[in-house]
């Protein structure tokens, strides 16, 4: 039993030996492989639910879409542009309290256009009415309640992220 013993300890530091050349060639590489895979797994974080657009006026050809954003990564993520086939250009806008006079009650809500739509990391940025929010524009066909409408949402890291939602009044 010793013996036996002794030859296969014997064998398998033989196999370590030899093997040796071969494991400092493929770890390197695994390691690699390892950190990419990390890398894509934390551009992946950034996800949208309970996205909607409103029902546009009748005659009119732009409507809004809105939707909460959440970020699982821990660093900060932005919207930076966005597209859909529904819409000749989608913009980011933003709704703000504008003061139009000298008294405190003088003030006006007014949409301006914004550069990004920030998500922080390991939280979450409302897309909706009277703040942040897309404008679809140049709408290429009518919508109705029920009808669905992609997005597609393109973040500062280049990931795209896309987006279905719900047209509703």
């Amino acid at each position: 039993m010793r013996y036996t013993w002794f030859r296969c300890r014997r064998t398998l530091g033989t196999f370590n030996r030899e093997s040796q050349s071969t494991f400092n060639l493929m770890m390197p590489s695994f390691l690699l492989l390892w950190f990419v895979a990390t890398l894509c797994a934390q551009n992946a974080t950034v996800s949208a639910h309970d996205a909607w657009v409103r029902v546009p006026a009748p005659s009119k050809k732009e409507t809004a879409v809105y939707m909460v954003l959440e970020n699982g990564g821990s660093r900060d993520q932005a919207v930076v542009f966005a597209s859909s086939e529904m819409a000749e250009k989608v913009e980011i806008h933003e709704m703000k309290m504008l003061k139009t006079g000298s008294t405190s009650d003088s003030t006006m809500m007014v949409m301006t256009p914004a550069t990004q739509i920030t998500i922080p990391g390991k939280g979450k940025t409302t897309v909706g009415p009277n703040g942040i929010h897309l404008m679809l524009f140049g709408l290429k066909s009518n919508l109705a309640a029920g009808d669905k409408v992609t997005v597609t949402l393109k973040l500062d890291d280049g990931t795209a992220v896309p987006v279905t939602a719900t047209v509703r009044n």
